[in-house]
């Protein structure tokens, strides 16, 4: 049998994960995939086309992408964005300059997303919830949209949950080697992924934390060396980032992009909608307004005499500002985690047929997929806080998101970051709508007399899991 390594039993490979689905689960996995698919498409190459709103954020990640291959050099300007983007369009664009084959590509990783959900709902609680995770996806217009834009959100989902599935799978593979493997390609997913955004350091740094908590606890063989290989293949990757970052801000350490100091003096500074970084010694202007400082009608702005990507003076501010304004700091960090969820709408705007479709779909998040993956999560707590075996699916589903708050009570939040994770939020929805769906069953069953009751059905049989998890 080989060394056994982390073999996890709540979420290893359990003949109940991998049965054949049912003839019912069948027909609704197609009916997923096809209705799925055919609507990222009609939206991505009819509907919404990315190429024809190429404005504000859209645009500058098109001109960089233009820039990176076009043989201009690289200035302190690029250091304002992970390099991520910009590489991966402007190889789209180098080899089609009609931007057809980047739409196809946004395209392949929004299915990519679908099949991601999928075998993340089916390894952790089986074939029930990942048929009705398969369902509730494939028409969750949020992700449909960022994949109709030329923005980071879409390769960055798709690399986020793929860093997770990785880990899942070094961490219950039964041979010490074949986890350390698994462990490297984790690291180098998310990596690749904090070319893209840097909100993954976050996620990762809280989920491999409760993990290291968790398997101390259990008394887990070989987690150091699973958690050894994940850091270096992040190193791998984060390093020559951050060389190229401080290299381009003359000598000035720069983790991967210089936006982390700009995004967390635009959410400790007061409640300011514009901000202007005027740098007049190298003739370069940057303007940012966040969506949220607009939803909530702010107004004020702050034109700074630097550049944006001075990070030593960005900081500066928000040191000076939390010392002489420490309350409303802190309230501002209260209130950009908040952003995350109560944000009325999404941006960029997505309208058809004069409705906020955005808003739409924010409304049936609060009201649907939010409370039923809060209550997996309170119904969970007790088994979370005592790290028991049985909690390690919710944890791995939770824990980026706690890390995702945890940088925007530092920096600042919109819905927008919330997106990527919302795949996750969906498995723990769709979880506690099947439990729900059980009592529902079992309780009809109860009060039916004796003679015409029949043998409880846990769920609609397309949805049927097992009892215990």
């Amino acid at each position: 049998m080989g060394t056994q390594v982390i073999l996890l039993n709540e979420i290893s490979e359990r003949s109940l994960t991998f049965k054949p689905l049912t003839s019912l689960q069948l027909r609704i996995v197609w009916a997923s995939w096809i209705v799925g698919a055919l609507a990222r498409l009609l939206y991505i190459d009819v509907v919404h086309p990315a190429t024809l709103f190429i404005f504000s954020d859209m645009a500058g990640y098109v001109d960089r992408a233009r820039n990176f291959f076009g043989g201009r050099p690289q200035t302190i300007a690029d250091t304002i964005y992970p390099p991520g983007a910009s590489i991966f369009f402007g190889l789209l664009y180098q080899l089609d300059p009609a931007w057809n084959l980047a739409l196809l590509v946004q395209w392949l990783l929004s299915l990519g997303i679908m099949g991601l959900l999928w075998s993340l709902a089916r390894r952790l609680y089986g074939n029930g919830v990942a048929v009705a995770t398969l369902a509730l996806i494939a028409l969750y217009f949020p992700t449909i949209h960022y994949a109709a834009l030329f923005l980071a959100e879409n390769p960055f989902t798709f690399l986020l949950l793929l860093t997770l599935r990785l880990f899942i799978q070094a961490i219950t593979v039964q041979r010490r080697w074949q986890a350390l493997g698994w462990a490297l390609l984790t690291g180098l997913s998310a990596g690749v992924a904090c070319s893209f955004k840097t909100t993954i350091l976050g996620p990762i740094a809280i989920t491999g934390l409760l993990f290291a908590v968790y398997a101390i606890k259990h008394k887990r063989a070989y987690w150091l060396g699973i958690s050894t290989a994940l850091l270096l293949g992040i190193a791998a990757l984060i390093t020559p980032m951050s060389l190229r970052c401080t290299h381009l801000t003359e000598g000035k350490f720069c983790l991967v992009a210089t936006n982390g100091a700009m995004n967390i003096l635009q959410g400790h500074y007061g409640d300011k909608f514009m901000f202007y970084w005027r740098d007049r010694a190298r003739n370069y202007y940057f303007n940012f307004g966040s969506p949220t400082a607009s939803l909530r009608g702010f107004t004020d702005s702050a034109s700074l005499d630097f550049g944006a990507y001075d990070s030593a003076k960005n900081m500066q501010l928000v040191r000076d500002y939390v010392f002489e304004h420490p309350g409303a700091a802190l309230l501002q960090s209260f209130r950009n985690m908040l952003d995350l969820f109560s944000g009325i709408t999404i941006w960029p705007p997505a309208t058809l047929l004069h409705r906020d479709l955005g808003k739409t779909f924010q409304f049936i998040f609060w009201f649907s997929i939010l409370p039923l993956a809060a209550a997996r999560i309170v119904w969970r707590w007790r088994s979370m806080m005592d790290m028991r075996a049985e909690s390690l699916r919710e944890w791995l589903l939770f824990a980026p998101l706690l890390g995702l708050m945890a940088l925007t009570f530092i920096a600042e939040g919109e819905v927008r970051y919330r997106i990527p994770f919302d795949g996750l939020l969906i498995i723990l929805a769709a979880k506690s709508l099947l439990d729900l769906l059980r009592w529902l069953a079992s309780f009809r069953n109860d009060r039916r007399p004796q003679s015409a009751k029949t043998p409880a059905r846990l769920y609609p049989s397309a949805f049927t899991v097992n009892e215990s998890v």
